[in-house]
C-alpha cells in the first residue's frame, strides 16, 4: 500500500476553493490536495466550498469566528459525512475520537466541524449541536 493511500481519507470531497488573491487560492488548493481531497471547478460538483470571501463579506474573521452562511432561502443541506461527525459531536466526541471512529483523518473532521459551524452560525460545538436539533425539530413534519 502506498504512503498515499494510507493517508486519504476515506471519502474524499469535491472542494471549490475561492479566494480574492491567486497566490491564496493555489495554496488552499494544494491544501485541498494534501488533505486527500479533489479540487474541482465548478459549484455544481462541489460537496463543499472552501472560501475566504464569505468571511470578509461579513466580518467574521476579524471577530474570530466562522461566518454562517448567507441566507438562500433552502434548507440548510448537509453533507452524509457531516452528519456522522455532528452526530459524534453530539455524543461528546473529541476530533481524534470522531475521526477514529469514521476511519478518517483528523484534519478531515476539523474540515467537517468548521463547515458545520458555518453552515449553523455556531461558535463552539455545543451551540452547533442545540442549533441542529432546534432546526431539526422546527422543520419535522408529523404524519
Amino acid at each position: 500500500m502506498s504512503a498515499v493511500a494510507e493517508v486519504a481519507p476515506a471519502v474524499a470531497l469535491r472542494v471549490l476553493v475561492q479566494a480574492t488573491d491567486p497566490a491564496r487560492r493555489e495554496a488552499l488548493r494544494q491544501l485541498v490536495i494534501d488533505a486527500g481531497h479533489l479540487p474541482v471547478d465548478s459549484p455544481s460538483v462541489a460537496d463543499v466550498v472552501l472560501s475566504d470571501q464569505i468571511h470578509s463579506v461579513l466580518g467574521a474573521q476579524a471577530a474570530g469566528r466562522f461566518a454562517p452562511m448567507p441566507e438562500s432561502g433552502g434548507p440548510v443541506l448537509f453533507t452524509p459525512r457531516e452528519l456522522e461527525v455532528l452526530h459524534a459531536i453530539g455524543d461528546g466526541l473529541t476530533n481524534k475520537m470522531i475521526a477514529r471512529r469514521l476511519d478518517i483523518s483528523p484534519h478531515t473532521v476539523k474540515f467537517h466541524v468548521e463547515s458545520l459551524l458555518r453552515k449553523l452560525g455556531a461558535r463552539t460545538r455545543a451551540e452547533a449541536v442545540a442549533k441542529a436539533r432546534e432546526h431539526r425539530a422546527s422543520n419535522t413534519v408529523e404524519l
